[in-house]
């Protein structure tokens, strides 16, 4: 019998990343969404600094860690420690939504931060490791090549449920 292939990982990955959605209902998922756009940006800004401390070349008060992470090994850690922390201690869960459309919502959100969060661990990929998942992986190929669409997909329903929750004079809808 041959070794799982990645689509069987991705495609878990997703299943489960829908399957949490559904536990944690509509506020928290948004506030994991957010998550992880801010977990995105602070290891995008972080990562050269910590890679510095664990090289030896920065001190924190004449302390450093003298190891040798790759940086995807950073970026990875980095990203999921901040996802975790703001999803469970962070404060971010919206506001409380009911009726037909929340099932459908909880279904979008928690497909786009599942394929956020794998589209952007890949990209912490070194180039050559990358470009060989994508050859392995039709679901890889797919989710690499439309990285951005993902960021800004979230952003666009977000706006757009908002409006349709907010009718035409900004009253509240559920």
């Amino acid at each position: 019998m041959g070794a799982p292939s990645w689509d069987l990982f991705i495609a878990l990955f997703f299943i489960i990343g829908i399957s949490y959605g559904f536990i944690l209902q509509r506020e928290k998922v948004t506030g994991t969404l957010v998550s992880t756009y801010v977990a995105l940006v602070v290891t995008q800004i972080a990562t050269p600094y910590i890679q510095q401390f664990f090289s030896g070349q920065t001190t924190v008060g004449s302390i450093f860690i003298k190891a040798s992470p790759t940086p995807f090994m950073i970026k990875t850690a980095v990203f999921a420690i901040i996802v975790i922390l703001l999803t469970t201690r962070g404060g971010l869960a919206g506001m409380r939504g009911h009726g037909l459309l929340t099932p459908i919502e909880v279904i979008i959100y928690s497909g786009l931060t599942s394929l956020i969060a794998i589209s952007t661990i890949v990209s912490f990929l070194d180039e050559g490791v990358r470009a060989t998942l994508v050859s392995d992986s039709r679901f890889a190929s797919i989710i690499i090549q439309y990285h951005d669409m993902w960021l800004i997909a979230p952003v666009v329903i977000l706006i757009a449920m908002g409006f349709r929750r907010h009718g035409k004079h900004g009253e509240l809808y559920e």
